[in-house]
């Protein structure tokens, strides 16, 4: 059975097109609910990965990536 992690980041800076070009871990968590909880900063994002998967080495954009992942004040 497949373990569905997910990760929490807080992006750093962009590039000219948007993608970032780095940031900081926040953060691994068992539940979107859990990952979403430590989501406050505007910057933060989170996705999800499957336990024991390789990725690739490619620079790529994570799949189900929710950025911003904070919750938004008006």
């Amino acid at each position: 059975m497949a373990v569905e992690l997910w990760v929490v980041a807080q992006i750093k800076s962009f590039d000219a097109e948007g993608w970032a070009l780095d940031w900081d871990l926040g953060g691994v968590f068992s539940t979107e609910d859990k990952a979403r909880a430590a989501c406050s900063e505007p910057r933060d994002a989170m996705w999800p990965v499957t336990l024991d998967t390789f990725l690739g080495r490619e620079t790529v954009e994570p799949p189900d990536v929710v950025y911003p992942a904070a919750p938004q004040t008006d």
